[in-house]
Order: structure tokens, then sequence, then C-alpha cells
């Protein structure tokens, strides 16, 4: 059983220390066996890491210095930071990381053969898997198909804290669910460190949909890595919103590794005061027939800058492969930036692959046009950022979550 009297924190985290990481087992000693040699596996690994140092060309145009954890002062336990609702559904299991480690090891095992996006942030999906005292876990059985959506919420530690996160979504054959995860902040006073992995199997002919919302406060720094894997005609449209945060290194791979897979990504970021919204993605298609589209928006106010490095990247065995990528960015101040580096990687024959990126201001044609209707111009500017972002949150497709998403994208315009 887990010990309820342990502290709710490890003050002064020096990763790299052997007797940080004793510390951090002997509050973990609950766990299973295996359950700390895949901890003890990926801290060794991200030692390692650490030793090579970080020059990467990963990193092109981020400040790096913003994302990483020098600031960190103490880890958070899991239960502050992950809630779950409408989970008592049959034919499915969800629930929390701790929960689940003890009612559902052997669904569990898989973990230790899992990786992360690889894009990059390497070091905080080894933390992430190395220190996680936080996230879920969600299974859903061959042939189930829920026709209700599932709800995990995700909140912030207080200012120079860090909370990771471990989430594993495993879809078996024939089976389909929709997931909303919301990221919100308990109060405008604190920000800390938050580091949200997630793993997804989406099995044989099986669907996902699966909705991230996320609103943090302007304090927070967010590192969110997502990792998926397709088998064979299953599909998986993942929707991502990203409202907040002072800064973000968002990462999502999407690996269509059976044949007929498709992998649908949307997502959209609104950028304020300084913010600093890094996202990196990757379309892996190892298998013929697959498809996939990713649709990124950003828009900027103020100072807020974005980084957009999208790849396409066909393997030699994944003929008749349909891939696009979009991404479109506008700038809504003179002092925003955004940078822009969609690639492709094509090794296979009789292919459908095209990758494009734009940047612009808005149009002043259309803010006269609303100025000249008596529309104030903060106003004018967010009818102009709600209509630029409508193609993605319509992508939503749940009237309470639809109604949620513009109603928080109204309120950045509000002074």
């Amino acid at each position: 059983m887990k010990n309820k009297t342990a502290s709710l924190f490890l003050s002064d985290p020096n990763f790299n220390s052997k007797e940080f990481f004793k510390r951090f087992l002997e509050r973990r000693s609950w766990e299973p066996g295996w359950f700390g040699d895949f901890r003890k596996d990926k801290w060794e690994n991200f030692i390692q890491l650490s030793d090579q140092g970080f020059k990467d060309e990963r990193w092109r145009f981020s400040s790096r210095n913003r994302l990483d954890y020098s600031k960190v002062e103490k880890v958070l336990e899991s239960n502050l930071s992950v809630s779950i609702k409408d989970s008592e559904q049959k034919g499915l299991i969800l629930g929390t990381l701790d929960k689940m480690i003890l009612q559902e090891p052997d669904s569990l095992s898989v973990l230790p053969k899992l990786k992360g996006p690889n894009l990059g942030a390497d070091e905080s999906f080894l933390l992430a898997s190395t220190f996680a005292e936080s996230g879920y876990f969600l299974k859903v059985d061959q042939g189930v198909c829920s026709s209700n959506p599932l709800f995990v919420e995700h909140t912030n530690p207080p200012g120079g804290e860090v909370g990771f996160s471990r989430n594993l979504i495993v879809l078996e054959p024939h089976s389909e669910v929709t997931l909303v995860e919301r990221m919100s902040s308990e109060s405008n006073a604190s920000g800390g460190f938050v580091t949200n992995v997630t793993n997804a199997i989406i099995g044989e002919g099986a669907k996902l949909r699966r909705i991230l919302i996320q609103d943090f406060n302007s304090k927070v720094t967010l590192h969110n890595l997502e990792n998926f894997d397709l088998m064979n005609d299953s599909k998986l449209t993942n929707v991502s919103l990203h409202l907040g945060c002072a800064e973000a290194r968002l990462e999502t791979k999407g690996s269509i590794l059976k044949s007929g897979a498709e992998f649908e990504n949307f997502s959209l970021a609104l950028g304020q005061r300084d913010q600093l919204i890094d996202l990196r993605t990757m379309q892996h298609h190892l298998a013929s027939n697959g498809r996939s589209n990713l649709v990124c928006k950003n828009a900027l106010l103020d100072q807020s800058k974005s980084i957009f490095s999208g790849m396409i990247k066909v393997e030699n065995e994944a003929r008749f492969t349909d891939a696009l990528q979009t991404n479109r960015n506008l700038l809504m101040s003179d002092e925003a930036e955004a940078d822009s580096m969609p690639g492709l990687e094509i090794s296979a024959n009789e292919v459908k692959c095209s990758h494009g990126a734009t940047t612009s201001r808005i149009d002043e044609q259309e803010l006269f046009y609303l100025l000249s209707r008596g529309i104030k111009k903060k106003n004018a500017e967010k009818l102009i950022a709600l209509g630029f972002f409508e193609e993605i949150v319509e992508e939503i497709g749940l009237d309470e979550q639809l109604e949620l998403a513009r109603n928080l994208i109204t309120q950045k315009f509000i002074s």
C-alpha cells in the first residue's frame, strides 16, 4: 500500500544525483519491483544524455534556457495534479497511474518498451519516465465503442515546483472512444513546471478522438510530449488547443506502423505577452496505404513567439502514402514573431505528400471594415482570431467543449 504519510514534495531536486534518485525510490517503495527497474533504466539513460550535452538542431530558434529545469525547487507528489471524471463505463478502464500500477500491472508492463516522440525534448521524456507520480491509464476492450466521452483534468503545481505525469492509452482492436483532457490553473498566483508524457497504442480498426484544451496561467512552463502508434486500419484524431503558459515545448509524433492507418493532427495556439510556443511534429509512415493530415494554426499577440518544425517522413516500405502538412501563422502585432520549418523526407515511390507554411499579418481591409461598423479594435481582433481558428475548433465535435473553447479564446481579448 502507498505510504500515506509521505511528504507531498521532494525538496532541492538534483536529477543527476544518485542520492536524490534513491530518496525518490524510497518514497515509491510500495511499487512492484519491475516498475522500480523501469525508473532506474530511464534515470540511467537520462544521466548518459546529460553527459553528452544539449547542442541540438531540434532546438533551433528556441530559447532553451526558458524551458529547462534549473528553477525547479521541489518535485510534486502525484495525486494533486490529475483528476478523472465519468470513468465508470463497461468495457473500459480509466484510472490514475498510482491506482493502475497495483490494479493493472500486466497492462502497464508495456511501458518500458515505449519511446517518446524523440523530437528534441528527450531529457523531459526521460525525467517524466523516471520521476512520474502523476498520470492516467486508459484501456478500452476489444470491440467496445463508448458513446460517452471520458474526461481527465490536469492542474499545475505552485511556483518553483514540477509535476511529472506519465499517461498510457491502449485501444484494443475495433474499439472506439473520445477522450477530453483539460489543463488549467486553480489560481493565477501559482506557476510551476508541468511535464506531461502521453503514449497511445491504437489497435487494428480502433478509433480514438482525443481533445486537449490547455489554459494554464501565464506563469507555467509546460513540456507536453505525445507519441502515438497506429495499427492496421486504425484512426486517431488529435485536437489540441494551447491558450496558456509562459512557455511551452510541444512535441507530437504519429507513427503509421501498419497498413491503412490514418492520423489526423489539428492544433492551435494563441500567444500573448512574451509567451514562447515551441511546436515540433512528425508524421512517420512505416507501412503502405497510410494517411496523415496536420493543420497547425498560431495567432500571436504582443511580443509572443511561435516555432513550428514539422516533418513528414515516409519510409521505403510505405508505398501509396497520402500525407499533408499545413502551418499558418497570424501576426497580430508588429512585435510578434513566427518561425516555420516544414519538411519532407521521402524514401518510397508512389506517394502523395505536400507541405506548406505561411505567415501573414491581419488583413487591414478586414480590420477597417469591422472598425467602420463601430466595433472596437480589441473586439475586431477577437473576431478575426475566432474566424482564423474556427477550422481547428470545429474538429472538437462536442457541443460543450466547443463552447468552452470559443469562450476561452474570447477571454484572451478582454482587457
